[in-house]
């Protein structure tokens, strides 16, 4: 019997698995430039670095944490016990929600964010109630809205912010979310924030954990180090929060590999701050190229390892996305999610390709102009 004539198997599955629809990652030839990878030749030669110096210890035993998570306590100044490690800011997303968002029964989630809290959300048959932080044309943030729906809210929740507003590229004061974190811890709630492209932009949350126990940070191990690839991500919280998340066993999904690269780049750290700046500068030139050529465009300041612009066609972001495949260049389209009308996102690449990059955006919007 062929793999097309089997028959269909009856199982039980959750009732929220009708609600998802997964999408298997398939790799093309096109020039990635959609998924905010970082790529830099010095992170390039960095993680050619830390594979050379992958042991065979590393992939033949079980993994260890223990010095990993002494490393990020070092780097980030914050108690080992309250760090728990997850196979990408996926898996954390997915933890936290079946740790905190399913018992309390509500998630909240800033609009917009990654997709990820909203899809494990609806497979765990959590309530959503989406609340937009984006207002104005162009874009601007505005988090009275979101304080209105923790006080609103019927029963304590997890409340979801990214900052950096991902994929906006715009930036929250963090005086902003430690005043947001009293309140949600007023109203009982438990503020998550991702940020997940906070090492590009200056961007941290972890101090606030000192006078703030009702605050998680999510930060990406996988964007920062080049390492989407191994898929790693840190959850800063208080320890006791920690240890509800231990419950879940997240350490049996990180490999031995993954935890051997990451602390390699850790002891590297002033390399990398040294690639997340020269990307400033390369961000920097490409908008300004881009801008030169579109002055009636907007950029979203600062970004990330990527770039959003603002070009109020509501229609022309898929536009310039399909020509820009059509030339071997992913990039992607944000005009339907909430605040972001009109608006696109460019990864950052080396000097070169971004260059090759914003004359082929000049091309593709003269041809629909």
């Amino acid at each position: 019997m062929t793999a097309a004539a089997q028959p269909a198997v009856a199982f039980a599955t959750a009732p929220g698995a009708a609600a998802v629809a997964p999408r298997p990652r398939l790799r093309t030839d096109a020039l990635n430039l959609k998924s905010c990878e970082l790529r830099h030749p010095g992170s390039d030669r960095l993680v050619e670095r830390a594979l050379a110096r992958v042991r065979v210890e590393d992939t033949r035993s079980y993994p260890y944490q223990a010095e990993t998570l002494v490393a990020l306590a070092r780097v980030h100044d914050t108690p080992v016990e309250g760090i728990t490690l997850t196979a990408g800011s996926d898996a954390a997303i997915g933890l936290l929600v079946d740790a905190f968002a399913r018992p309390a029964g509500g998630l909240v989630v800033a609009r917009p964010a990654f997709e990820a809290w909203e899809y494990y959300a609806r497979l765990r048959e959590v309530p959503v109630t989406g609340v937009p932080v984006l207002v104005g044309t162009p874009p601007r943030t505005d988090l009275g809205a979101l304080a209105g729906a923790l006080a609103d809210a019927p029963s304590p929740a997890v409340v979801a912010l990214a900052n950096p507003v991902s994929p906006a590229g715009l930036v929250l004061d963090t005086a902003e979310v430690a005043e947001l974190a009293v309140l949600a811890a007023h109203h009982g709630h438990l503020l998550v924030v991702d940020e997940c492209y906070g090492a590009f932009t200056g961007t941290t949350h972890v101090p606030l954990l000192r006078h703030h126990p009702n605050l998680v940070v999510v930060r990406s191990c996988s964007k920062a180090y080049a390492l989407a690839g191994a898929r790693l991500a840190a959850v800063f919280s208080h320890p006791g929060l920690a240890a509800e998340l231990f419950k879940y066993r997240p350490d049996s999904t990180v490999s031995g590999t993954a935890l051997a690269l990451l602390g390699q780049g850790l002891d590297a750290l002033d390399e990398y701050r040294a690639v997340w700046a020269d990307l400033a500068r390369i961000r920097e030139e490409f908008v300004a190229a881009v801008l030169a050529d579109r002055p009636d465009w907007t950029f979203l300041a600062p970004g990330g390892n990527f770039a959003t612009f603002v070009t109020g066609d509501p229609e022309l972001p898929d536009r310039v996305a399909a020509g820009l495949a059509e030339r071997g260049v992913r990039i992607r389209s944000l005009t339907s999610l909430t605040g972001l009308s009109g608006a696109f996102r460019v990864s950052l690449a080396d000097d070169a390709t971004m260059r090759r990059v914003a004359g082929l955006i000049r091309e593709v919007s003269d041809h629909h102009a």
